[in-house]
């Protein structure tokens, strides 16, 4: 039997409904319903109970609450021997990460953990805005930096809002503004991301009913500000990709103002191991240290 049936039992208990424990769990509540239902049916008894003061335990539920609870102990003590048993595993981060990610806080992050930790190793794989939750669902990776919304099934927490600016050549008529109206995109020439990347700033030209003026499509962020360098039109860029621009380009505030959510997520929460689970803490703690965040917002 899977233990994530069990596990799932033991939130839903622990919670007093599914759709907080299905939260918890990272997953969608009808995928914890039915690893309750497979469970119910592995044991051939019903387990839980709805009332309107929400769901308990029947007689049998209560019987077996304390072996399952045995079962997953045991399962959580197999998988932390076996990590010492076998280092390699543990000893080996691997995060999915994307470009401004990867080059502005990875390796800040990761100079300053493997003075803690170091004899960790990681192992940096950049698939891109477009192909991070696709490269999710293989489980391939400890955990991801993501543009949110993401797919309810993975794990997820905010980290960042970071504005999104437009970007144009310093000598520009309207380069002395001190805020970029979005109706400049209907007008101007219009260097952009390939449709599949650049969907923070499409979604914000589309939701205010703009039809950008693009005459270059190209598949990289600093291509994209080394164009525009050159006086070959305007974009709309992240505020985490200036670094080593600001000389050549004039950056300004949409109007109306604009952002991405830049999150953390995990493929399989339930299976990430205990030096990996210590750097996605160190990493969201030094996120929030370094932009002085609410420690209680993520």
């Amino acid at each position: 039997m899977s233990i994530k049936k069990y596990n799932a039992f033991l939130h839903i208990v622990e919670c007093g409904s599914i759709t907080t424990a299905a939260k918890k769990l990272g997953q969608t509540q009808s995928g914890v319903t039915q690893l309750l239902h497979a469970l119910e049916k592995d044991f051939n008894t019903v387990l839980l109970k709805r009332s309107k003061g929400g769901i308990r335990l029947t007689a049998e539920g209560q019987k077996l609450l304390p072996y399952i609870k045995e079962v997953v102990d045991a399962d959580t003590r197999l998988r932390s021997e076996v990590l010492k048993l076998s280092p390699s595993p543990g000893k080996v981060i691997k995060i999915g990460t994307f470009t401004s990610v990867a080059v502005n806080w990875l390796p800040e992050i990761l100079k300053e953990y493997r003075n803690m930790e170091p004899d960790i190793r990681f192992e940096l794989v950049d698939f891109g805005y477009n192909k991070i939750e696709e490269a999710m669902k293989d489980e391939q990776m400890d955990f991801c930096f993501v543009p949110l919304p993401i797919s309810k099934k993975y794990k997820s927490f905010p980290l960042y809002k970071d504005r999104l600016l437009a970007a144009l050549p310093k000598d520009h008529p309207l380069a002395s503004l001190k805020s970029c109206p979005v109706s400049l995109f209907e007008k101007e020439s219009v260097i952009s991301l390939i449709d599949t990347i650049d969907r923070d700033a499409r979604t914000v030209l589309q939701d205010c009913g703009i039809k950008p003026n693009i005459q270059y499509t190209v598949e990289d962020d600093y291509a994209m500000l080394a164009m525009v360098a050159k006086n070959l039109g305007i974009c709309i860029v992240p505020e985490l990709m200036l670094n080593g621009f600001e000389k050549d380009i004039v950056f300004l505030e949409l109007d109306p103002p604009s952002y991405r959510t830049i999150g953390i997520a995990f493929p399989s929460y339930e299976k990430i191991s205990p030096q990996a689970l210590r750097f996605s803490e160190f990493a969201i703690k030094w996120i929030q240290r370094q932009f002085r965040m609410d420690p209680n917002a993520v």
